[in-house]
């Protein structure tokens, strides 16, 4: 099993790599940078979905069961504001893309798992998740002000509703709330939708409880099927 890390020198995305590696699982990361310590089992390709030539993206998409992005903005100016905006989403989207491609090509359907770090700040709507007037006001002014987090509702939106009725695409987004910093994995807890408020009310998720669910998602069939097509959200306990 193999699996194609976006986003992979970012703080969550390093302790993805680091727990796929843990469970000897094969890794290709995409890196601007090949900043990662060298493994065995880990593959560090220089360049990003958006940047690699097509032949070589569609050769890694082929060799990959999963994906997960872990993609984020850079916190400066240009990182919010710059190109490309919708970063994430276009990832995403140009990845889903050549996979169909690619089962135009073959009699064997490629299903591709993508497995989408988010936030607690998008909504799921396919489940109508109800937000306060003030929180919704809040939101609006965000999304028109920062467009990482439109990109992030865009990101999620696609895979919703472009992928629906896609058979060669299975996905998760995984919406986690307040991020913050622990050393070891501790309890957490799942969700179909956020039980507090991400704005006025926000609970907590470390890192590495996120990225150790993440990682469980690509090893446990159970745990992915039951998730499979979901928003869910993680809270440490």
């Amino acid at each position: 099993m193999t699996v194609l890390v976006l986003g992979a020198t970012g703080k969550t995305g390093q302790l993805v790599i680091n727990n796929l590696l843990d469970n000897g699982q094969k890794i290709i990361a995409l890196v601007r940078k090949t900043t990662l310590k060298t493994h065995p089992l880990l593959q560090q390709i220089k360049g990003t979905a958006l940047t690699l030539d097509e032949s070589s993206l569609i050769h890694l998409i082929r060799e990959a069961d999963f994906v997960i992005s872990c993609l984020g903005h850079k916190l400066t100016f240009q990182g919010i504001y710059g190109a490309p905006r919708m970063l994430v989403r276009d990832s995403l989207k140009h990845i889903c893309q050549l996979n169909h491609l690619i089962n135009k090509d073959t009699a064997t359907p490629n299903i591709l798992k993508i497995i989408l770090l988010n936030t607690t700040g998008n909504r799921n709507l396919d489940l109508n998740e109800r937000i306060s007037f003030a929180q919704h006001l809040v939101l609006s002014l965000i999304r028109f002000l920062i467009p990482p987090h439109l990109d992030n509702e865009n990101a999620a939106n696609y895979l919703r509703l472009e992928c629906k009725q896609n058979k060669q695409i299975q996905w998760i987004v995984v919406r986690p709330d307040t991020l913050i910093d622990f050393k070891q994995v501790t309890a957490y807890t799942l969700h179909e939708s956020p039980t507090r408020s991400a704005l006025f009310d926000a609970g907590e998720t470390s890192r590495i409880n996120l990225a150790h669910f993440m990682a469980r998602l690509t090893r446990e069939a159970l745990l992915f099927e039951h998730w499979k097509g979901k928003m869910p959200v993680i809270y440490n306990q």
